[in-house]
């Protein structure tokens, strides 16, 4: 069998353009967000006419992006159906985040999506997905726009699907085996499930798998995590930064030199304090403009900090790449793919009055995975304190968390609401 090549050029020629070239583009993305914003979201007309802009056509170019409000994810949600185009009812599938919050990518009357023009087309060339790989989908397809939005647009890349969730490893794992799946999307950490519940069963995720290629997100990867995961499967392993707010995601190649800018998105990072241009390396917070008319972004904060890096890419692509994440600007931490809020703990707290004083703790357990746990001081602990708050965590945040009852004194004064110990 004749090897797939997986390592080829560019699929857009945006992803190789000069700087002029990409700044040409990206004023017609910001011309064209401003418009989308102004005619299709009262939220943001009314926030541009309250800078002065009557018209679109008061917008001129990229000059012009600085004098744009910023609009954060606090802000949309305030907004209840936050950034959307379009009514719910026409949706195609309405997703919740956690507040909760509703929104929808997709209207029912939109047409397939086309060929090398999804949202993840790109990421999925640079990572190695080719035509005719079947691919398992382990993203959750309940709530959430994981499964269901990743898989159209495997299929849209003309790959097959078997669309799994995140559930069942004895019975993936055996698929693994007994099909050619070259290709994987999903966690790290449930990849490496897949992994230790193969060696249960004896299967050699070496011998007996096909992987050559896997897309994780919605966790960190550490490179440690990374070799481990490629050692054990064989498959390149490759991750995305976005997020389901709309952003276009930053994307590795094959050289994994961090995280190639999505060309079609103008992605800014700012100072925090100042809301300038963080330097080149700096950690600044990320403010996206996405000209989609179904959920235009027009300087979007999504509250993640990152830092850019602008040396060449061994893969030919130009631009500015993401060279790490480095947090929060706010409080909240990813577990197990979901973000969790303090003040969603703070809510089911407040249900018992005998709590005294809380903190939430994200650790690392030894095989892997995240270790969610809050520890409580109560005034009364008794009549199940710790499972009936377990109970409420798991029904608002989504999340299974360990409740410790500990003595009085044990959590600071000054303490943080939530502390994320991962390296």
């Amino acid at each position: 069998m004749t090897a797939t090549d997986r390592t080829s050029g560019a699929l857009h020629p945006l992803e190789t353009a000069s700087p002029e070239e990409l700044r040409a583009h990206h004023g017609e993305v910001f011309r064209d967000a401003v418009r989308m914003a102004f005619e299709k979201v009262p939220y943001l007309h009314e926030r541009l006419v309250a800078t002065g802009i009557s018209s679109p056509e008061d917008v001129r170019g990229l000059e012009d992006l600085a004098g744009i409000p910023i609009t954060s994810k606090t802000d949309a949600g305030r907004a209840m159906l936050g950034l959307g185009a379009f009514p719910l009812h026409d949706a195609k599938r309405i997703f919740v985040s956690p507040g909760p919050h509703f929104y929808a990518s997709h209207k029912r009357t939109d047409p397939a999506p086309e060929r090398g023009k999804t949202p993840l087309a790109l990421p999925f060339h640079a990572m190695g997905f080719r035509d005719n790989d079947i691919v398992l989908n382990t993203f959750s397809y309940h709530l959430t726009p994981g499964g269901h939005g990743i898989e159209e647009q495997l299929i849209a890349a003309g790959c097959a699907v078997i669309p799994a969730g995140p559930q069942s490893t004895d019975v993936q794992a055996q698929v693994l085996g007994k099909l050619e799946v070259t290709g994987f999307v999903g966690t790290p950490t449930f990849l490496r499930l897949l992994c230790d519940k193969a060696d249960e069963l004896g299967i050699s995720t070496r011998d007996d798998w096909s992987l050559e290629v896997a897309f994780v997100t919605a966790e960190r990867l550490t490179e440690d995590a990374r070799a481990e995961l490629e050692e054990r499967t064989g498959a390149r392993v490759r991750q995305i930064y976005g997020s389901a707010d709309g952003l276009l995601p930053a994307y590795e190649c094959w050289a994994a030199e961090g995280m190639h800018l999505h060309p079609d998105q103008i992605l800014e990072v700012l100072d925090q304090e100042t809301h300038e241009p963080a330097a080149m390396g700096e950690p600044g917070e990320v403010v996206a403009t996405v000209a989609n008319p179904n959920r235009p972004l027009l300087r979007f904060a999504n509250l993640d900090r990152v830092a850019l890096r602008d040396d060449p890419c061994p893969c030919g692509r130009t631009g500015p790449r993401i060279a790490r994440f480095v947090g929060r600007a706010d409080e909240s931490t990813k577990v197990r793919g979901m973000f969790v809020y303090p003040d969603q703990i703070a809510e089911v707290m407040s249900r018992h009055p005998e709590v005294e004083r809380w903190q939430a703790l994200v650790r690392k357990a030894p095989d892997g995975t995240d270790d969610f746990r809050v520890n409580v001081e109560a005034s009364d602990a008794n009549n199940g304190l710790a499972e009936r708050v377990a109970e409420g965590i798991r029904g608002l945040v989504r999340l299974r968390a360990v409740i410790e009852i500990v003595p009085f004194g044990t959590i600071p004064d000054d303490a943080k609401r939530m502390v994320d110990e991962r390296d």
